[in-house]
């Protein structure tokens, strides 16, 4: 079998990162900001009306993208970057991501700690101790995961037409998003939080994309 793997990253312009997922192939545009859309039982995929769903002290928050539905949230919100794994149809997405816990300024004196964490978080049978959450459909096999204020949302359609089987391509500005080619299908999205005691419990955030079988 295939060892988890990084297939990107993505980045935010501060410490918090929001991320949107949802089927690329149908979504267009962030859709516009509307005056009623704060009161409606499910909010528009637009990035400020999406942080008033997270404003409401949910752990994500369902989203419309153009035609596509999906859901957002946030992972953690000190480093501003995450990684995102495979392993087999399994998505993981991991923050702070490795390089910052690699850092002198970090925890860069306890190398073997550090791989010893990520050993045990990131892989597809670590899903099983992650607490589930929302589900998507992905009926094209197009998964686009992105950072809500990436301005170049629209160009998600037109790679949904380009990744190639099994791949993944950047979507628009400089890691503000991906594309990833997956099996069509419904993914629950399961979230996991493993503290590190050596690292003054700072923790390894992880969200897990799972087909459902």
């Amino acid at each position: 079998m295939t060892a988890p793997h990084q297939i990107g990253a993505i980045a935010s312009t501060n410490a918090s990162l929001i991320v949107a997922v949802f089927d690329a192939s149908t979504a267009s545009a962030w859709e516009p900001t509307a005056a009623m859309a704060a009161t409606k039982a499910q909010f528009t995929g637009h990035p400020a009306q999406i942080l008033r769903g997270l404003g409401q002290g949910a752990e994500l928050t369902e989203i419309d993208v153009g035609a596509s539905t999906g859901f957002a949230f946030e992972l953690e919100a000190r480093t501003g970057t995450l990684e995102v794994y495979r392993d087999g149809d399994t998505l993981m997405l991991v923050a702070p991501p490795r390089v910052w816990w690699h850092e002198p300024a970090n925890h860069g004196a306890h190398a073997d700690e550090v791989a010893a964490l990520f050993d045990e978080v990131v892989s597809a049978r670590a899903a099983s101790d992650a607490t589930g959450h929302g589900e998507v459909e992905l009926p094209s096999g197009k998964l686009a995961i992105v950072y809500i204020w990436n301005r170049t949302i629209g160009t998600a359609q037109e790679l949904a037409n380009r990744v190639p089987p099994g791949g993944v391509m950047a979507l628009g500005e400089a890691r503000g998003g991906l594309v990833v080619d997956v099996p069509p299908g419904r993914y629950r999205l399961r979230r996991r939080e493993v503290a590190a005691s050596w690292a003054d419990d700072q923790a390894l955030f992880a969200a897990y994309l799972v087909p459902e079988t």
